[in-house]
């Protein structure tokens, strides 16, 4: 049963007005004397070993805090269920807002926002990948793309003589976010960072197949048709070996300058039939950087690599790109790249041609 502050005041009362002075000194309280007179005061029908326990937990809560009412709970009250249920439809309707502006539009303070959104509601913030944007006529094409790769090249004897090829700016000053940078100091320093009208940058051709790559081959000026095919596929095809001319396939994405008739001759001379292009059969599908192994893993790779220590000239910047191919794009890495773009045709198939990053 549940007690008054009227009935808690009596116990305590009546346990130091029924007290004795022992012979020694001593006050004696007895806790029997007070359940007696309890009960004359309060006729209930109650259990006396329960009314005794009582008793004794409200002297000692008298002893303790100078009260017989329960102190107040330590911590934070809880949050309502009504809250919860707001701050979860308000999650629910917009996914990507903003703790500090759910707390703003709740009128819940933040930290009861933190603490419901991933306590109770088991929410967890992720980042945002950002993708190639596909047009929906793309999609066929990507499928289509993938059906020929699993019937003709998903045979790692081609894919060793086979070669996949892109191009890509490497700029000498890197990039310095304004936004997100700082520097610490107890007086502001007035720091700045130069930056050329015109960003000194190299551009990188680069082919890998699945046991080795072409020593990268750089540029400065705008790829046009003409610089491509003398400047590019005549050095790379002084590379390569008589078995990955003769049975090997080369990729090239659908730039202009590529894709030329001239270009595509050229590359028909060495190559044949088997040119992986826009404006050629098999056609290298529009937007699909996410298929592409120098796009979805060695270009990243390499600019994290190189950017680590400040760079000062284009000579050394395309020294950190060669160093980096020789030291990091051995048979192994290699072919772990190819069986990365096994993995990636086989769930574009499964999503129809769209979007399977989510899925890697």
């Amino acid at each position: 049963m549940g007690y008054s502050l009227e009935q808690n005041t009596f116990i305590v009362m009546s346990y130091y007005r029924n007290g004795v002075l022992n012979e020694y000194g001593d006050w004696v309280y007895s806790v029997d004397a007070c359940k007696d007179e309890y009960l004359v005061k309060y006729p209930v029908v109650i259990e006396e070993e329960s009314l005794k326990t009582h008793i004794r937990r409200i002297v000692a809560r008298f002893n303790d805090t100078g009260s017989v009412c329960k102190g107040k709970p330590t911590g934070r009250p809880e949050v309502s269920e009504d809250v919860v249920d707001d701050l979860r439809t308000r999650m629910e309707q917009s996914p990507k807002k903003s703790l500090s502006k759910l707390s703003l539009q709740s009128g819940v303070p933040y930290s009861t926002c933190q603490k419901v959104v991933k306590k109770k509601l088991h929410m967890h913030p992720y980042k945002i990948s950002l993708v190639q944007e596909l047009q929906p006529a793309d999609f066929p094409r990507r499928v289509q793309y993938c059906h020929w790769f699993q019937a003709n090249l998903d045979d790692n004897r081609i894919l060793d003589l086979s070669f996949f090829s892109d191009e890509a700016w490497f700029h000498l000053s890197g990039y310095v976010n304004s936004q997100n940078f700082r520097i610490w100091s107890t007086e502001n320093p007035h720091a700045f960072e130069e930056t050329p009208l015109h960003a000194m940058k190299v551009g990188v051709w680069l082919a890998v197949s699945r046991r080795r790559f072409i020593d990268p081959i750089f540029f400065q000026d705008t790829i046009n048709a003409a610089r491509y095919r003398e400047q590019i596929l005549d050095v790379f095809v002084n590379q390569l070996l008589p078995e990955e001319l003769e049975s090997g396939y080369f990729q090239q994405d659908g730039a202009t300058a590529h894709t030329t008739r001239e270009n595509l001759r050229y590359l028909e001379e060495f190559y044949d039939d088997r040119i992986i292009s826009l404006r050629a059969n098999p056609e290298w599908p529009p937007r699909s950087p996410d298929l592409t192994p120098l796009d979805f893993s060695v270009f990243g790779w390499m600019k994290d690599s190189i950017y680590k220590n400040r760079i000062h000239t284009l000579e050394e910047l395309m020294d950190k790109i060669t160093r980096f191919c020789n030291e990091n794009l051995n048979e192994e890495v290699l072919q772990d790249i190819f069986e990365n773009k096994k993995r990636r045709v086989a769930l574009c198939l499964r999503e129809n041609g769209q979007h399977f990053q989510h899925l890697l």
